[in-house]
């Protein structure tokens, strides 16, 4: 039965619906607070609670992606871009009526927000990079196998003038194909040359 329930729980599908309402939750604790005047105040520990739960959403989102289980995207900025629209109307309005105050974490909680946002989308550019660059080194290890199925031998210089890529990209990926047993070395020095 345990075993069971841990296949079929998953963060995900808790952290968001989790994540939604206390930001709903929080979001109108703010509203309130700068509507009444100040009158009434949303309690600090909410907020704490929500940027550490804002922060496991994100998280658990970029660990995923990085494991190759990335989750759908689920709309979250939208969230970010609605506690920044309602600061940016507070302080307008703010500014017009004095007797108006803006909630007391509502900047602490919009600053956190976009560290949050930063840093998952941090994450989630140099993941792409990453993948990028894992395509290009296979492209460019597939290349080298062509070329020396055309060719024959070929030294480190040739190879790197005929795919347009530098010496030192060239032997990294040479070595790898030759540590992989794709391609022999023979030579030694400059007389190094590469074959199938």
């Amino acid at each position: 039965m345990e075993e069971q329930i841990k296949k079929t729980f998953k963060e995900s599908s808790v952290l968001f619906p989790l994540t939604t309402i206390f930001t709903l939750v929080y979001f109108g604790l703010n509203v309130a607070e700068f509507v009444t005047k100040g009158a009434f105040k949303a309690p600090g520990e909410v907020m704490l609670v929500y940027i550490a739960l804002l922060a496991a959403y994100a998280g658990d989102k970029e660990v995923r992606r990085w494991m190759g289980s990335e989750e759908p995207s689920r709309w979250g900025s939208i969230f970010i871009y609605m506690w920044f629209a309602f600061f940016l109307v507070a302080v307008i309005v703010k500014s017009v009526w004095s007797e108006f105050l803006l909630p007391g974490d509502l900047t602490k909680t919009c600053l956190q927000v976009l560290a949050v946002l930063f840093g998952s989308k941090a994450s989630k550019k140099i993941y792409s990079m990453k993948q990028v660059k894992k395509e290009l080194a296979v492209t460019g290890e597939d290349k080298i196998l062509s070329l020396l199925g055309e060719k024959g031998t070929l030294g480190n210089k040739e190879i790197a003038a005929a795919l347009g890529i530098s010496h030192t990209t060239c032997w990294r990926m040479l070595d790898k194909l030759e540590a992989e047993g794709k391609v022999k070395k023979t030579g030694a020095g400059r007389g190094v040359s590469y074959t199938l």
